[in-house]
């Protein structure tokens, strides 16, 4: 059974899911992103592919690792690995992720930053932390420019664990000034005009945000505020819950909204940007999981969640 598999972390489900990742990328290159040319053969399809199928799951499975590490280290879940799941599903329906290079990379150092933040907590080396956390949102800011949003998060931290603690303001200023001096004697100074063409241009289309508001993205969206109003009433009324994971849950509900942001603000015209929001989203589902009592009900959610990005393709495919 399906929930059984993922209700503990083991290594076979790294496999299974890096496995899944693989078919969902194949899955996007093959038939909605790439596609097999006429006059090309499929050895040279598959080989001529082979860097943008690499370059994906190259990205994403230390991402899988990644978020892993996030959760057990900050006891934000038990033993369960439902949170991967379900972020490796949401990048099988909305596939589009794949392509943009730009903005995995940008995700994996947005997630290098919010590990430290979650951190905090423990209140060891907290300084240390904010800093570090600042220069990886700053590096991730160098592929995507948006993602400087991210720095809202810093003031709801700070006012959660330490607001009596003014340092952190000048620890963000001097990320700031080691950012700047790296970037200008790394990348900046060989030639300067041709980097702010292409870097921290702020593009956004205000004309286009009714246009990313699809009926896919108020359900996913949607059920995901469902699901947050559940969660909260839920851990408020439950003696256990410890005020450690109900602040580690309100800075990741910050996070998916900021996510939202993101992808309202993209200069894209796919869901690439939406992956800001897949991991605290898929952080509330597994939650609302581990708390279903009967295992029929967690069997049903997932597979169910499983087969959307199939039938998604199967709709492509008939509508194509």
């Amino acid at each position: 059974m399906i929930s059984h598999i993922f209700s503990k972390t083991k290594p076979v489900n790294f496999l299974l899911l890096s496995f899944l990742l693989a078919v969902y990328i194949l899955s996007f290159e093959g038939f909605i992103g790439i596609g097999l040319q006429d006059n090309q053969g499929i050895g040279a399809y598959f080989m001529k592919n082979l860097g943008f199928f690499l370059k994906a799951l190259g990205i994403l499975v230390p991402v899988l690792f990644l978020i892993d590490f996030i959760l057990k280290r900050n006891k934000l879940v038990l033993t369960h690995s439902y949170t991967l799941f379900f972020f490796v599903v949401f990048c099988g329906f909305f596939s589009t992720i794949f392509m943009n290079t730009a903005v995995l990379l940008a995700h994996f150092f947005v997630l290098l930053g919010l590990r430290r933040l979650l951190s905090l907590k423990t209140k060891q080396r907290s300084r240390k932390k904010v800093f570090e956390a600042c220069l990886w949102f700053l590096v991730a800011s160098y592929f995507y420019d948006w993602t400087l949003l991210y720095f809202l998060l810093l003031p709801t931290v700070i006012f959660i664990y330490d607001k009596n603690n003014p340092r952190y303001w000048s620890l963000i200023l001097w990320a700031i000034l080691v950012y700047a001096a790296l970037l200008w004697g790394f990348v900046i100074r060989s030639n300067p005009e041709s980097f702010f063409k292409t870097h921290y241009l702020f593009n956004y289309q205000p004309q286009g945000f009714s246009a990313k508001i699809s009926p896919l993205i108020m359900v996913f969206y949607g059920s995901g505020a469902l699901v947050l109003l559940w969660n909260y009433s839920r851990k408020a009324s439950a003696k256990e819950a410890s005020l450690g994971r109900k602040n580690s849950l309100a800075i990741l509900t910050l996070t998916g909204f900021l996510g939202g942001l993101l992808y309202l603000f993209s200069p894209f015209d796919d869901y690439s940007a939406l992956l800001f929001g897949f991991f605290p989203m898929a952080f509330l589902w597994s939650n609302t999981t581990e708390l279903l009592p009967k295992i029929w009900q967690k069997e049903l959610l997932l597979w169910g969640f499983l087969s959307a990005p199939l039938w998604g393709l199967i709709a492509y495919l008939v509508q194509n």
